[in-house]
């Protein structure tokens, strides 16, 4: 009959040594994702879209330029963010902008017809901007956000500079432009005339946003 055999001095100061290196190991590295987080100190924002926040599209034509439009923002919309202390950016959560494309005045019956048609608005009635990112502000300055266009069922990232303005002590005024070309949604200016009038692909977005601080 074989008897067990007991484990050597020297095994269990080894299997001891290694249980102690596993525990070192495991509070290193509870200690380094504590710090990790520490750095990026996580705070939450919510902002609230303004009535009076405004969005205009300039384009043009072989022979003149026109203006599309929207003088207010009808909808009840609030944008969530945290602050990265790392990268010193506002980080947005499930934020965006839906604007009614049937609500676009382009100062003439002809035009706005037309304009709503090319971006699909039977089919795709709204206009979506997607915060993304934005740097930290602190007083009035110029600022960078990334934000996602989604348009007639195409999206695009694309980087805007905003002016940012405190107007009170919890209001906030972004003003900002981008310059896009119809091509990046895959949308075709119309012709008229028998391409005697034609749509120059290249428009420019100028956003006037209002925002009301909640927490």
């Amino acid at each position: 009959m074989n008897k067990r055999r007991e484990p050597s001095p020297v095994s269990c100061l080894w299997d001891r040594f290694n249980f102690f290196q596993m525990k070192t190991f495991l509070l290193i590295l509870t200690l380094t994702l504590i710090s990790f987080r520490t750095d990026k100190k996580v705070v939450a924002n919510a902002w609230v879209v303004e009535k009076n926040s405004t969005l205009a599209i300039d384009g043009s034509s072989n022979i003149n330029k026109f203006t599309c439009d929207i003088k207010e923002y009808l909808k009840i919309d609030t944008l969530k963010s945290v602050n990265d202390a790392h990268r010193k950016k506002l980080l947005f959560v499930n934020s965006s902008l839906s604007i009614d494309i049937k609500r676009f005045d382009c100062h003439h019956k002809f035009i706005t017809a037309d304009f709503r048609k090319m971006l699909k608005a039977d089919t795709h009635p709204d206009l979506r901007i997607h915060f993304v990112s934005l740097d930290e502000f602190h007083e009035a300055g110029i600022v960078k956000g990334l934000v996602d266009i989604e348009l007639a069922g195409r999206r695009k990232r694309m980087e805007v500079v905003y002016k940012c303005v405190h107007i009170g002590g919890n209001q906030l005024r972004l003003e900002g432009d981008k310059t896009m070309r119809f091509s990046d949604f895959q949308l075709e200016p119309p012709k008229k005339i028998g391409g005697l009038i034609r749509i120059n692909e290249e428009i420019n977005v100028h956003f006037n946003l209002f925002f009301r601080k909640l927490i």
